[in-house]
Parts: structure tokens; C-alpha cells; sequence
């Protein structure tokens, strides 16, 4: 993120495809889990964040009305595939094989992505801007950003943490009330197929009554539904939970880059949000990772929805904090 603003989002992107793209085929040849583990970091570490992070803030700089629409329609695309490549993964798994399946995702990848990358553009706004701006902390909520970016980051991890009992334990809960592992799959892919509408829509909200009001309603969505998962085993309940999950969980990720960009100088504008996702991407690592961890001490998946619901609420908190900070600052800035 940070390189992104010196050098410009093209040549990291360059980077970020080669290696998402070798990654997945690399690990097709392994049978190593230790190297396994290896070429995912890296897959993560350079393949994903050198695209996902560095696109965002490119896409946010493009726009100087409605860019909350515009970055719900961009990372509608990151639904899209998280949605669609889980259940086509599934199916080319069950019929070919993991090996083959993971070859074939990084091939595609490469042909889908490529030829897409001669398409970036600086934004004018970087051209216009002077000396004296590529040095000012202004921006666009009025407060310091050296006290807003790290609250929203720690608000990213809490959400985050919430988010991913679902994400990343969904499947598996499926399968634990004796779904087949192609339906327990669909539940996924409805989610996420969801959160296409939700990025849109809450990207939108983001315009109409700024990104922190929207992340705070968002984030109130996806915490009052998270613990319902482990409270049924009604698959068209559970098609139902995974709708609405996934267009709240989807506003809260499109709207924590919104504020990002909305709480950042323009001069730092890839790193400040590359800092927010990052620290959303350590809450996604604890919050799978807490969820499966409870699972195994108690057999069911009760406690790790739970936790999940728990920090959501810490979430809900410091956004709530920030709310009342920026109302407050307003307040004594402003002349009597």
C-alpha cells in the first residue's frame, strides 16, 4: 500500500498477479505441508495484498462524488469471486482432484487477470495536487489521522474476528448437521453471492451519510446475526442467515475502506488504508482460527459463534467512540 503511492498501483499489480497466480500452481506439485504453508504466506503476502489494497486505493482516488458507489462496485467484484471460486473449487476437487483443481486455478487466473492490468491509470487528482498538499494532513473527517487510522484498525480487527466464523467455518458447520459437502458449500457461495449487493448498497449508504455511520449500521447487522448460525438446522433458515449475513458482513469490509480513504491525507492514502486492511486480515487469522480452536475443546461450534458475536461488540464500541469523537471535535471547532 505504502509503495503503491510512491511508484504507482501498475507495476505492484504486475507483481501481485505473477504471484497469484504461480503460487496455486506451484502448490499443485507439493505434497509437503510445511511448503504448503510457505506458498500460501507468500501467495497472501505479495500475490493478494500487492492487488487488493493497492486496487482499492487507486479506485477511491478516481472519484470525488459517489466513490463510496464506486468502491462497493469494485470490491462487489471480491464477492464475486469469493463466492463463485469456493463452489467451482468444490466441484473440480470433487471430480478431478485437489492437485489438478489448484493447477488449473492459477493458469486462470493468470489469462483472466493479465491482460486486465494495461487498464490502470494514475488518477488526475495526483497530477494536480502541489507541493504543499503532498505535505498536508487534511482530510476529510477533520481529525487527526494519527488518532482515527489506528482506532479503525483496531475496530478492523474485532470485526474481522467476527466476520470469519461464518467465512471460514460455514462449510464445516454444514456438513456437522449432515449437509453433503457441495450443499454445505452453496451456503458459502449464497453468502457471498449476497455480499454483491451489499458492497453496492452500503458503498452507497457511505455517500448518503458518510463511511463511519455506515460501517457502525453495517457492523450492527452482521453482530446481531453471526451467533444465529449454531442455533438451527433448517437449511432454508440457514440459506436465509447466510443472505442476510452476507450483506451486512460484505457493507462492513466496503465500508472500513470508505472510512479508511474518507480518515487518510491524500498523500497517504494507499498506506493509510493498507494499515485498516491489514489489521482486518490479523482479525480474519484469529477469528478462523478461534472458532476452529473452540470447536475442537468442545465439539460444536456454540462458543466460537459466540466469541465471534463478542467481539463484534467490541467493534461496535470503538466505532460508536469514533462517532461521538468526530461529533465532539466538531462541536469545539467550530466558533460560538
Amino acid at each position: 500500500g505504502g509503495l503503491s503511492d510512491r511508484i504507482g498501483v501498475r507495476k505492484i499489480a504486475f507483481l501481485g498477479t505473477i504471484v497469484l497466480s504461480l503460487m496455486p500452481i506451484l502448490i499443485s506439485f507439493q505434497s509437503n505441508l510445511r511448503v504448503i504453508y510457505v506458498l500460501y504466506l507468500l501467495l497472501g503476502a505479495i500475490g493478494f495484498a500487492c492487488l487488493f489494497t493497492p486496487m482499492l486505493a487507486l479506485t477511491g482516488l478516481w472519484f470525488s462524488r459517489r466513490k463510496g458507489l464506486a468502491l462497493g462496485i469494485v470490491t462487489a467484484g471480491g464477492a464475486i469471486g469469493q463466492g463463485l471460486i469456493p463452489f467451482i473449487q468444490r466441484l473440480m476437487t470433487s471430480a478431478w482432484g485437489w492437485r489438478e483443481a489448484m493447477f488449473y486455478l492459477g493458469v486462470t487466473t493468470f489469462v483472466i487477470l493479465m491482460p486486465m492490468l494495461f487498464l490502470l491509470k494514475p488518477p488526475p487528482v495526483l497530477a494536480r495536487i502541489d507541493y504543499k498538499a503532498k505535505k498536508s494532513n487534511d482530510n476529510l473527517w477533520g481529525m487527526p489521522h494519527t488518532i482515527s487510522i489506528p482506532w479503525l484498525a483496531l475496530a478492523g480487527i474485532f470485526c474481522c474476528i467476527c466476520m470469519m466464523a461464518p467465512l471460514m467455518h460455514l462449510v464445516p458447520l454444514g456438513m456437522d448437521i449432515g449437509l453433503t459437502p457441495e450443499t454445505a458449500t452453496s451456503l458459502l457461495f449464497v453468502l457471498m453471492v449476497s455480499g454483491v449487493f451489499g458492497r453496492v448498497f452500503f458503498g452507497s449508504l457511505g455517500d448518503r451519510i458518510g463511511g463511519l455511520n455506515a460501517y457502525f449500521i453495517a457492523s450492527f447487522g452482521q453482530t446481531l446475526l453471526v451467533f444465529w448460525f449454531t442455533q438451527t438446522n433448517s437449511l432454508i433458515l440457514l440459506y436465509c442467515l447466510s443472505a442476510l449475513f452476507g450483506f451486512t458482513f460484505s457493507g462492513v469490509m466496503t465500508c472500513l475502506i470508505i472510512c479508511a480513504r474518507e480518515a487518510a491525507p491524500i498523500r497517504i492514502t494507499g498506506l493509510a488504508a493498507a494499515i485498516v486492511l491489514a489489521m482486518g486480515w490479523v482479525g480474519m487469522g484469529i477469528g478462523g482460527y478461534q472458532a476452529g480452536y473452540f470447536y475442537d475443546l468442545n465439539g460444536n461450534y456454540t462458543v466460537s459463534y459466540g466469541n465471534a458475536a463478542l467481539a463484534g461488540m467490541v467493534n461496535l464500541a470503538i466505532v460508536f467512540a469514533l462517532i461521538w469523537y468526530r461529533r465532539q471535535s466538531r462541536e469545539v471547532s467550530q466558533p460560538i
